[in-house]
Parts: C-alpha cells; structure tokens; sequence
C-alpha cells in the first residue's frame, strides 16, 4: 500500500469530511462526516511539538496548504514524528 492510500483510509476511520485552515483564529475548522464540527487550534496542537525553524516553517505550510493532513497529524497524535522526519530529510 503507497502512503498516500494508508492517509486517506485513516482519514475516513476518523470520519473527516473536509478541514481548512482558519487564518483568524490560526487555526483548523473541521468538519466530521457526521455533521459535527470542530475547531483544532495550531497553537494548541503544536504545544510541546519540538521544532527547528525549518520544521517550524513546514508545519506552518501545512496548516495552511494541506490542512485535511494537519488536523490529522494533529488528531491522531504524530505530529511530532512528522517534524522531526522533515528535520531529518532537511539535514541529509
């Protein structure tokens, strides 16, 4: 299975519809498939995330570009594995 097919099956088990990034309140509003709506604060999520500035500018890119694969990163709990592989494709 690519990669690509393993995020979008844990997308749907978490029910996700669709998110985007909310630049007033910085952060992500999601909507379940169920109607239910939900707002993942960027500051919240990324609290005691260890970051370099690189890392740093990513995350921020993916909020606002990719935020369906923010809010999941951020939902089910990786986020900061997510960091430090972007630290390490960065370094090599």
């Amino acid at each position: 299975m690519s990669p690509l097919h393993l995020f979008q099956e844990r997308t749907k088990q978490i029910g996700i519809h669709f998110a985007y990034y909310n630049q007033y309140r910085n952060g992500i509003d999601i909507a379940f498939a169920d109607n239910t709506q939900l707002f993942l604060s960027c500051a919240v999520a990324e609290n005691g995330v260890h970051t370099t500035p690189n890392s740093q500018q990513l995350i921020d890119n993916l909020a606002i570009d990719d935020s369906l694969t923010y809010a999941t990163l951020a939902l089910d709990g990786p986020l900061q594995g997510w960091v430090d592989a972007m630290d390490e494709d960065w370094c090599t």
